[in-house]
C-alpha cells in the first residue's frame, strides 16, 4: 500500500508538468520551475489527502474495476477544486496559466486511471501467456446486465478456465455490437449454428428475468445443438448481487415449469396478517413452511407453527429465526410447537393460549397410494384433524380459517382425494356460524415437494435408473410452492364465508415428457443411458386430474389466478354424521371405511382409477 501511495504521490507532479508542456506548446523553456516546485508540492499534498479521504488508494490495482476508477475521479476532482481556489486567491504568485487547472485535472485522471488499468491488463496478459492449458469455449445467452457481469468475471478470473467466444441476444440493436470484447453474433434461434461455428463446449443462459416460454425455447435450442448448458440465478438473486460463476448451475425442471410471478394485493394481505396471531398447521411441510416464509413479510405479531415431525420443525425454526434477525423483524414472536391435529385438547390449548386470529391448515396425509391401504387414518387425520382445528378456531374467536385442499378432491377416485373433499364439506357446515370465515383452496402438485414425482425422478436418475412412470399418457398440474403459498394467503384475505377457491394451474404436464426432459437435463439420453419404465396406474390414481366437476361453476376473483368454485352441491351429511364416522373409523374394515366415505362424497369412485 505504501509503494502504491508513493507512486500516486508522484503522479500529480507528473500531471502538472505534462499539463504545462501542453499549454505552453511543448516549450520547456517557458516553464517557471520555482513556481512548478511550489505549486507542485501543494498539489501533491492535496492529491494524497483526497485519495486517502475517498479511500481511492486502497484498491488492488491488479483487480481494478469501475468503482475504483470512480473513486479516483472523485478524489482528483475534490483536490482540483481546492487547488483552483488557492490558485485564484494567490494569482499574482502563481506564475502558471489559469487554464492549467482543467488540463491538469484531465491529465491526472488519465495517468491515475490508465496506470491502474495497465497493471490489471498486463497482469491478465501475463497469466494468459503463461497458461497454455485449454479453456472451455462458452457462448453466453443474454447481452444484458447479467450477461455483462458474468462475462466480465469470467475474463478477469482465468482460474475458472472459461473463454467467452460469442454472445446471443434477441434484441436486434445489440447484434453486431460487442460486450466486454466479446461479439454479439445473433439471436437465440442461432444457438445451434453458433455453437458449431465457434466450436463451443458450453452455453450459459444469463437472462434472469426470462419467462418460462423463453427459457424453454432456449433450452430446446441447446438440446438441439447437443451442447452442455448451464443457467445463472433468477432476478431475485441478481438483485442481491449473486451473479457469479459460483452460482452457475444446471438447468432443472423448475426452470421449464415455473410460471410468471403472481402479483398480490399487498394492502389486503397486510390488513389480514399484520399485527395478528397466525397459526400454520403442517408448518414443517413444503406448503406450510413456504406459507411461514411469506407470512413473515407481512409482520404478524405472532407466528405459531404446528407439526408432529420434530426434526423438520426444528430446522424450519432455525431458518426463520435467522430470517427474522437479518430482516430486523425480531419483534415477531415465533412459536414452534409439536402437536397432532387429531388431538383436540392439545390443539384447543395452543390456540387459546396464543389467541389465534388466522389459521392456515396445511396438515394432512397426502400420499395417494399409502392412504388406499390406511383409509381409517386418512379419515381421522384429513377430516377429524380439520374439524378439530376448525372448531378450536371458532371457539378462540379466530377471524379466518383456510383449508389447503387438492385437485384430487374433485370427483375423487382415491381415499386421499375423497377425505379432502369430506374436509371441504365439513368446514362448509361449520361455516354456517359466520363468526369465523371458513374457506378452502384447491391446487395440484407442488414442484419439488416431499414425495412428489420430481425428487423421485431425480433420485432414480442419480442412481442410474430406471425412471418409473405410471402411464405414458398420465398428466398432472404443477406450480411452485412460492406461488401456491401466495394465493393461499390471498384466499385468506378476500371473499365471504363458506367458499372454495381454485388456483389457476395452467396447462397439465405429461409425466412421461417430464421424466424424459429431466433425464436430458442431466446430460443423458432417455432409453439409452437411463431407461424409462411404465408401472401402471396405482389404485386411486387418475390419468389426468380435473380442477372442477361438471356440477361446479368457476367464477373470477380480484386475483386473476384465484378462481371461485360455485355450486358445489348440497351436503347430505351433517356435522354429527362426520363426528360419528370419525369416531367409528378405527373399528371398521378398510372396505367399510371407503363405503362410509362414499355415503358422504357421492361422486367418490371406490378403488377406481382415472382410466
Amino acid at each position: 500500500m505504501l509503494l502504491g501511495l508513493a507512486v500516486q504521490a508522484i503522479l500529480p507532479a507528473a500531471a502538472l508538468y505534462i499539463a504545462l508542456l501542453l499549454r505552453l506548446d511543448l516549450d520547456e523553456s517557458r516553464i517557471s520551475y520555482s513556481a512548478f516546485a511550489f505549486w507542485g508540492s501543494i498539489l501533491v499534498a492535496l492529491r494524497v489527502v483526497a485519495l486517502v479521504y475517498f479511500k481511492a488508494h486502497t484498491g488492488l490495482w491488479r483487480y481494478v474495476s469501475v468503482p475504483d476508477l470512480i473513486g479516483v475521479v472523485k478524489a482528483t476532482t475534490a483536490a482540483t477544486i481546492v487547488f483552483t481556489t488557492l490558485g485564484l486567491l494567490f494569482a499574482e504568485s502563481l506564475e502558471i496559466p489559469r487554464s492549467i487547472y482543467l488540463i491538469e485535472w484531465g491529465v491526472h485522471i488519465f495517468l491515475a486511471g490508465g496506470l491502474r488499468t495497465a497493471v490489471r491488463v498486463g497482469r491478465e496478459r501475463m497469466k494468459d501467456a503463461g497458461d497454455q492449458a485449454p479453456k472451455r469455449r462458452i457462448v453466453i445467452i443474454g447481452a444484458g446486465d447479467a450477461g455483462a457481469a458474468f462475462c466480465a468475471q469470467v475474463k478477469s478470473t482465468p482460474e475458472f478456465r472459461l473463454n467467452p467466444v460469442a454472445i446471443l441476444d434477441d434484441d436486434p440493436s445489440k447484434i453486431g455490437q460487442s460486450l466486454i470484447g466479446v461479439p454479439v453474433v445473433g439471436n437465440i434461434d442461432n444457438i445451434p449454428a453458433v455453437v458449431e461455428r465457434f466450436d463451443a463446449d458450453l452455453v450459459v443462459i444469463a437472462i434472469p428475468a426470462a419467462t418460462t416460454e423463453q427459457r424453454t425455447r432456449i433450452i430446446n435450442k441447446c438440446r438441439e445443438s447437443r451442447v452442455e448448458f448451464r443457467i445463472l440465478p433468477g432476478t431475485e438473486e441478481l438483485l442481491e448481487g449473486n451473479v457469479s460463476i459460483s452460482k452457475l448451475r444446471r438447468v432443472d425442471v423448475a426452470d421449464l415449469l415455473g410460471r410468471p410471478e403472481t402479483h398480490l394485493d399487498e394492502a389486503a394481505l397486510r390488513a389480514t396478517f399484520t399485527g395478528k396471531t397466525v397459526m400454520i398447521t403442517g408448518g414443517a411441510g413444503t406448503i406450510g413452511s413456504e406459507l411461514a416464509r411469506r407470512v413473515i413479510a407481512f409482520e404478524p405479531a405472532t407466528l405459531v407453527l404446528i407439526d408432529r415431525a420434530e426434526n423438520p420443525l426444528v430446522l424450519l425454526e432455525y431458518e426463520l429465526r435467522a430470517q427474522l434477525r437479518e430482516s430486523g423483524q425480531d419483534k415477531i414472536d415465533l412459536v414452534a410447537r409439536i402437536a397432532d391435529v387429531t388431538d383436540p385438547v392439545s390443539i384447543r390449548n395452543i390456540m387459546t393460549t396464543y389467541k389465534v386470529d388466522v389459521v392456515l391448515h396445511a396438515a394432512a396425509h397426502k400420499h395417494v397410494y399409502l392412504m388406499e391401504d390406511a383409509p381409517a387414518d386418512a379419515v381421522i387425520n384429513n377430516v377429524g384433524g380439520v374439524l378439530n382445528v376448525a372448531r378450536a378456531a371458532r371457539e378462540c374467536g379466530a377471524s379466518t380459517f383456510v383449508l389447503v385442499s387438492t385437485d384430487k378432491a374433485v370427483s375423487p377416485t382415491s381415499v386421499m382425494g375423497a377425505t379432502k373433499r369430506m374436509a371441504e364439506l365439513a368446514i362448509r357446515e361449520l361455516g354456517a356460524d359466520e363468526s369465523t370465515h371458513f374457506a378452502a383452496v384447491r391446487f395440484g402438485n407442488v414442484l419439488g415437494s416431499n414425495g412428489s414425482v420430481i425428487p423421485i425422478f431425480q433420485q432414480q436418475i442419480e442412481s442410474g435408473g430406471p425412471v418409473t412412470v405410471t402411464h405414458p399418457d398420465a398428466e398432472r398440474y404443477f406450480m411452485t410452492a412460492h406461488e401456491a403459498a401466495g394465493l393461499i394467503l390471498t384466499a385468506a384475505a378476500i371473499g365471504d364465508n363458506q367458499e372454495i377457491y381454485l388456483l389457476d394451474m395452467g396447462t397439465p404436464v405429461s409425466i412421461d415428457s417430464l421424466a424424459r426432459t429431466m433425464i436430458e437435463l442431466s446430460g443423458m439420453v432417455p432409453d439409452k443411458d437411463i431407461d424409462v419404465e411404465y408401472t401402471g396406474l396405482k389404485t386411486g390414481e387418475k390419468l389426468t386430474e380435473i380442477l372442477s366437476s361438471s356440477q361446479e361453476e368457476l367464477g373470477g376473483t380480484s386475483n386473476e389466478k384465484l378462481l371461485l368454485v360455485r355450486n358445489t352441491g348440497p351436503s347430505k351429511a351433517k356435522l354429527e354424521d362426520f363426528d360419528e364416522f370419525i369416531r367409528s373409523a378405527r373399528n371398521l374394515t378398510d372396505e367399510e371405511v371407503k363405503e362410509g366415505i362414499r355415503r358422504i362424497v357421492n361422486d367418490y369412485t371406490i378403488d377406481g382409477t382415472g382410466l
